[in-house]
């Protein structure tokens, strides 16, 4: 038994007529006959009377009848409470963010939607960005952001914020003088870096070794800011994205192009693609996309400051 069928078999008792009921759900009027015949196969009973000149529901169809109208009328009231709580402002939005992203990027996104969507309940759950691909995965998280290149079949994934990573080092460090550097130059250098529990370590060494070196990391720590002031107290170099530079260190350190590899740096929101698509998760996702359309309109001067 199907709801379709369910609805056929009304909309024939209510005609009074198969030619009538066809004509109003835009069917066949074998279609109707069929799908009644099946209810009546189903339940082993005869709910229309064919054998009489004009339709006749029988007793045993008055009582289907009543049972099918009632079940269409729960059907539709729910589907709409369904419809609506769906696409209400209301709901909630669990979002993972890596620490740095909040500082270079998302602070003021966040802000924006607070501000238009007061009624969503936004729950943020700060981790790394391995850890937020795990949770998204489990559907712990309904949205979550990574760093680029990102790939995996399961996931969407749209970029909101693109800039760079450069290479950091004090004033008074010898490549200070230098606005741009080969990747292979720095194979004698100290590295200062993030934890491997960041996506942007495995980053960093896989430019490291396509330029021929493996890197000497001499110390690791998930707090960016104390790496900025290792490297500020020339105790080492480290390679960092360039709008966290800019934000909190710009006048403390010394930042470098990298080429040979270059090293673009992108933040990404994944979603599971078999993933049910909210209200909140759509509004966020698009505030996000407008958010990069602004800023792919800027001019390169005020995209990307100079180094110093």
């Amino acid at each position: 038994m199907t709801m379709i069928q369910l609805s056929y078999y009304v909309e024939v008792v209510n005609q009074h007529h198969f030619t009538r009921a066809a004509e109003k759900l835009f069917v066949s009027q074998s279609t109707l006959s069929k799908a009644i015949r099946a209810l009546e196969n189903e339940f082993q009973v005869e709910f229309i009377n064919r054998r009489a000149k004009d339709l006749l529901v029988t007793a045993d169809g008055l009582v289907f009848y009543e049972y099918a109208t009632k079940l269409l009328e729960y059907y539709n009231a729910q589907t709409q409470e369904l419809y609506q709580h769906l696409h209400c402002a209301n709901g909630t939005l669990r979002l993972g963010l890596p620490p740095t992203a909040g500082t270079i990027y998302f602070s003021s996104l966040l802000y924006q939607f607070r501000d238009a969507y007061p009624e969503t309940i936004l729950k943020i759950t700060e981790s790394t960005s391995k850890s937020v691909l795990e949770l998204v995965d489990e559907g712990t998280l309904d949205l979550g952001v990574v760093i680029e290149p990102f790939s995996d079949s399961k996931f969407f994934s749209q970029i909101v914020y693109t800039s760079e990573a450069v290479l950091v080092v004090s004033k008074q460090h010898p490549l200070a003088a230098k606005q741009c550097v080969e990747f292979r130059e720095l194979k004698p250098e100290r590295f200062l870096m993030v934890t491997p529990d960041y996506m942007y370590h495995d980053r960093v060494l896989e430019r490291c070794q396509t330029a021929g070196f493996v890197p000497n990391i001499v110390f690791e720590s998930s707090q960016w800011d104390l790496l900025l002031e290792m490297v500020s107290n020339n105790q080492g170099i480290s390679i960092l994205p360039k709008p966290l530079i800019d934000k909190v260190y710009s006048d403390r350190v010394h930042q470098i192009h990298l080429k040979n590899p270059e090293f673009s740096w992108a933040l990404s929101v994944i979603y599971r693609k078999d993933k049910f698509i909210t209200v909140p998760m759509q509004r966020f996702l698009k505030l996000c996309d407008k958010a990069q359309q602004s800023s792919t309109m800027q001019p390169q001067s005020k995209q990307n400051s100079t180094y110093d």
